[in-house]
C-alpha cells in the first residue's frame, strides 16, 4: 500500500479541477457556486472561494514534486502522502456529492472528516524543517491554507445545513447564532494555531474567511457579524503571534 501512496497522490489531485464542474461535465445536478445560495450570515463574500483555485493549483504542484525519484523514498514525504491522499479524497467526495444531492448535515460529516485529514498533514508538515524551494512554497503553503479555509469552511457547511433542513437552534436569534459560529471559527483557529506552531499559511486563510464574512455582512441586516468577524480577526492574529514566539523561546 505505501508504494501505492505517491501515485494517489499524484492522481487525485488531477482530478480536483474536473470534479469541480462535474455537473457541467455529466448535465446532471448543480454547479458548486449554487451553494453559495444559501446565504446565512457567517458565509464568506462570493470572492473568497477563489482560493480553492490557489489551493488546486498546490495540490497539483504537491502531486507531481512528491512523485519524483528525489522524493520516493524520502521519509519526511512519506508521512505526508496518507493523510494527503486522504483529504484529497474527501475533497473530491465532497465536491461530487454537493454537485448530485441538496445540502445537508452528510455534507458537514464529509467535510469534518476533510478537516481531520488537513490537520494531520499540516501537523506533520509543520514538524519538518522547511528546507528548499518545494517544502517552503509547496507543502507548508499546501496543507497551511488547505487546513485554513477548511476550518471555516466546516462552520459555514453547520449553518448551511442548519439553514437547508430547518434547524432553528432551538429558536435562538439568528444573529446571535451567526455572532456564536464566527468565534467558534475563530476559535477553532486559535486552538490549532498553538499546534501548528503559529503557521502563517495556516492563519491567513482562516484571515481570508473573516474578512470575506465582514465585506459580507457589511451594509447588511446584521452589522453585529461583521463586528465578531472583525474580533474574530484579532483573535486568530493574536494567536498566531503567541503561538509562533512560543515557538522560538529557548528549551
Amino acid at each position: 500500500m505505501t508504494g501505492f501512496r505517491p501515485l494517489l497522490n499524484l492522481l487525485l489531485p488531477a482530478l480536483l479541477p474536473p470534479v469541480a464542474v462535474l455537473a457541467s461535465l455529466i448535465g446532471f445536478g448543480h454547479p458548486l457556486w449554487a451553494m453559495q445560495s444559501i446565504r446565512t450570515p457567517v458565509v464568506p463574500a462570493p470572492y473568497a472561494f477563489s482560493i480553492w483555485g490557489v489551493i488546486f493549483a498546490l495540490a497539483l504542484a504537491w502531486g507531481f514534486w512528491q512523485a519524483r525519484p528525489a522524493q520516493r523514498a524520502d521519509p519526511r514525504v512519506a508521512r505526508l502522502r496518507g493523510p494527503a491522499a486522504a483529504a484529497f479524497a474527501l475533497m473530491l467526495l465532497w465536491m461530487a456529492v454537493a454537485q448530485l444531492t441538496p445540502n445537508g448535515w452528510h455534507l458537514l460529516a464529509i467535510i469534518l472528516a476533510l478537516l481531520v485529514a488537513a490537520l494531520v498533514a499540516l501537523v506533520r508538515a509543520v514538524r519538518q524543517p522547511a528546507v528548499g524551494g518545494a517544502w517552503r512554497w509547496v507543502v507548508r503553503p499546501l496543507f497551511g491554507l488547505l487546513a485554513g479555509w477548511v476550518s471555516a469552511a466546516s462552520v459555514v457547511n453547520l449553518s448551511g445545513a442548519a439553514a437547508t433542513t430547518g434547524f432553528d437552534w432551538f429558536g435562538t436569534d439568528p444573529g446571535l447564532v451567526a455572532m456564536g459560529l464566527v468565534l467558534l471559527a475563530a476559535w477553532i483557529g486559535a486552538a490549532v494555531l498553538r499546534r501548528v506552531r503559529g503557521d502563517l499559511w495556516y492563519a491567513a486563510a482562516l484571515l481570508w474567511a473573516l474578512a470575506a464574512v465582514i465585506v459580507s455582512n457589511l451594509g447588511g441586516p446584521q452589522p453585529a457579524v461583521a463586528v465578531t468577524a472583525g474580533l474574530g480577526m484579532l483573535l486568530v492574529g493574536v494567536a498566531a503571534w503567541l503561538a509562533r514566539i512560543g515557538d522560538k523561546r529557548p528549551v
